[in-house]
């Protein structure tokens, strides 16, 4: 367990999760949408996308806090680890996370979703958005939650016990914009015991009132000295990926550097703003060492960061960094695509690529901001304008978008790429698919859904 690693990859989530958290929350435009369909007595289909796309992002989000949580649980569980500045760093790490979790949360229920109307509409499945049904009443449930308010006291105890050591790493180049973050955050989880019982008493009212209880609390975490463990909506524990280390030699051998892999996980839910069969795109960049045989430029820094077994240029929560292949199919389907572009073509495209390597997720999913990138704006930033290459964004909730599946259109249409390989399609569940075959198996996978 690379300790540092996954503080340092917490910090960075973090750093992605907060403004956009920010940015939902200041959603003057969706309340004005809320507040039309209220007057009205009804959503119109239109209104009803666009509060269907906020809630994905919004689902998106607090799925990426969660996985954080989960993910640094194991540095502040080991005992292997007996120093007690590196437990705290995590703690501080996760600490903020259920902040901000809760902060999310308090939002949701106690400003943007005030009215029945919205509730209700909530709490309807979205198939464009793979919500499941139920949402809302899970948040509100989690939140008014007796065992995550009692886990939470004990967390903030330990915080103002140790105020002193947690602002001293203000100075920790990793932690200094976490604990500006923390700060902000904080107060949401500081409310009196007056205060919760009225909460969940609002929510024993709406569940009655809806006659259905929530039938699995979203999130148990307990955060102590040490933290605790997190249990979580985002995977099923006993769900083994579908695409095992055969399928995934196969895929080795057929890729090429520039390849865009587009990917599928059937248990996350951390994709839910991405509609869509194929929710997840990365760029296959090869070694180092091949891509500069081929014309790549790379800087001595990412050089010293692009090294095996990493092969992916990938954007997650924490950014967009250079991944292991084993790393990036650890997935349930998946497909290939290739672009169609000259050997020189291609080294300009990857050059373009990679200088964006270290920068943080942008879970606005506004692609005309440069800083902060999405997963198939990896791609789109690689390859845009480069020979004949040209991506249409397309306008889905009042922003242009460019999903996984419009880049799978593009092979299929002959738009710059070229399909490769499928796996785990519903006709070919366990074969992978090369040759003839290959576009009419990805066709069916999410054409004729």
């Amino acid at each position: 367990m690379n300790v540092d690693a996954l503080i340092e990859s917490g910090a960075r989530s973090i750093a992605s999760l907060a403004p956009a958290l920010a940015g939902l929350e200041n959603s003057s435009t969706e309340l004005e949408n809320n507040s039309r369909a209220i007057d009205r007595g009804h959503f119109t289909p239109a209104e009803e996308y666009r509060l269907g796309s906020w809630f994905a992002r919004h689902l998106t989000a607090r799925s990426a806090l969660l996985e954080t949580i989960k993910e640094i649980t194991p540095v502040l569980n080991s005992e292997d680890i007996a120093d007690d500045h590196t437990h705290l760093r995590g703690f501080i790490v996760g600490y903020t996370a259920a902040c901000l979790l809760v902060r999310s949360a308090r939002y949701l229920v106690s400003d943007f979703a005030t009215d029945k109307l919205v509730q209700r509409k909530l709490n309807e499945a979205e198939p464009r958005f793979r919500i499941p049904r139920k949402q809302y009443t899970e948040i509100y449930r989690s939140l008014t939650s007796p065992a995550n308010a009692w886990q939470l006291r004990e967390a903030m105890q330990f915080v103002d016990e140790h105020r002193k050591e947690i602002e001293v790493l203000s100075d920790d180049p990793q932690l200094a914009g976490i604990i500006d973050y923390l700060h902000e955050s904080e107060e949401s989880v500081h409310i009196s015991v007056s205060q919760y019982v009225k909460a969940r008493l609002r929510y024993r009212w709406h569940s009655m009132r809806r006659r259905r209880a929530s039938a699995v609390q979203q999130g148990f975490f307990a955060i102590a000295e040490a933290f605790g463990r997190v249990i979580s909506e985002l995977h099923n524990p006993w769900h083994e990926k579908l695409l095992d280390e055969n399928i995934q030699a196969q895929i080795n051998e057929l890729l090429a550097p520039g390849d865009v892999i587009i990917s599928r996980h059937h248990d996350a839910l951390t994709n839910l703003a991405l509609p869509g069969y194929w929710p997840h795109s990365s760029l296959y960049v090869g070694n180092a060492a091949h891509a500069q045989t081929l014309g790549v430029q790379i800087d001595a820094d990412r050089k010293q960061r692009w090294t095996e077994p990493a092969r992916v240029l990938e954007a997650r929560k924490d950014g967009v960094l250079f991944r292991s292949l084993a790393d990036t199919l650890a997935v349930d389907a998946v497909a290939i695509i290739r672009p169609k572009l000259s050997q020189s073509q291609l080294a300009n495209a990857l050059t373009q690529a990679i200088s964006h390597e270290g920068k943080l997720y942008n879970f606005d999913f506004d692609f005309f901001r440069a800083d902060r990138l999405v997963c198939t704006e990896v791609v789109y930033r690689a390859y845009d304008g480069i020979g004949s290459m040209k991506f249409d964004l397309k306008q889905r909730a009042g922003r242009l978008t460019l999903t996984a599946e419009d880049l799978l259109d593009m092979a299929l249409d002959d738009k710059g790429f070229e399909p490769i390989a499928v796996f785990g399609t519903v006709d070919f569940p366990d074969q992978l698919v090369v040759g003839a075959s290959c576009a009419s198996a990805l066709a069916s996978s999410y054409r004729n859904a």
